[in-house]
C-alpha cells in the first residue's frame, strides 16, 4: 500500500470517528465502572417474531398493540408512536399473546423445553401468574370472555389443550 493511499484511510477513519453517531469518550476507571454497573435499557425495538396472527393483538379499548419481539412482549401505542417493553425472565421466545377482554394483562405462550403460559399486568409491565403444563410450545393462548380462564394449545407434539383458572 502507497504511503498516498494510506493517508486517504486515515483521513477516512477520522472523519468517521468525528460523526456525530459515534461517540468515544475517555473516561476515568471509577466512573467506566459507575457505567458499567448501571442499568440497560431498551429504547425502542425493530421487527418482530411473530408466527401467524396469533402473535398480534390489539386492545380494542385503548387501540394499544402487542406483538413478540424474541423474549420481550412489545407494547405499541400507535397514537403516541411509542413502545414500552416486557421482558421475559425465561428468555424464551413468545409464540403466542392476548389481551384479556377488559386490557388489563396480557397472557403469554412460550416455545422450549417446559415452555409457560405467563400473565403479565400490562400497566405495571410485571409478570402476575405463570402456568406450566405444556412440554414442547404454546402455540395459541387466549382469555375467556370474564377473564376468570385461560385456555392453552400445545404444539403438535404436545397434543394438549389446557384451561386455566388463573386468578386466585
Amino acid at each position: 500500500m502507497t504511503a498516498e493511499g494510506s493517508g486517504t484511510i486515515r483521513s477516512r477513519i477520522k472523519n468517521l470517528l468525528r460523526s456525530p453517531s459515534i461517540k468515544l469518550r475517555r473516561r476515568s476507571g471509577a466512573a467506566r465502572d459507575h457505567e458499567l454497573s448501571g442499568k440497560v435499557t431498551l429504547e425502542k425495538v425493530l421487527g418482530i417474531t411473530a408466527p401467524g396472527n396469533r402473535a398480534l393483538a390489539c386492545d380494542p379499548r385503548t387501540g394499544l398493540l402487542a406483538y413478540p419481539a424474541g423474549c420481550v412482549v412489545v407494547l405499541l401505542n400507535p397514537r403516541k408512536n411509542k413502545q414500552h417493553h416486557i421482558f421475559n425472565s425465561s428468555r424464551k421466545a413468545i409464540t403466542t399473546l392476548a389481551f384479556s377482554p377488559d386490557g388489563k394483562y396480557v397472557v403469554t405462550g412460550e416455545s422450549g423445553h417446559m415452555p409457560a403460559v405467563r400473565v403479565w399486568d400490562v400497566m405495571e409491565r410485571v409478570q402476575v401468574s405463570e402456568l406450566q403444563q405444556h412440554k414442547f410450545g404454546v402455540s395459541c393462548v387466549t382469555f375467556s370472555p370474564n377473564s376468570k380462564y385461560i385456555v392453552s394449545v400445545g404444539y403438535q407434539h404436545d397434543m394438549m389443550v389446557n384451561v386455566w383458572s388463573w386468578k386466585l
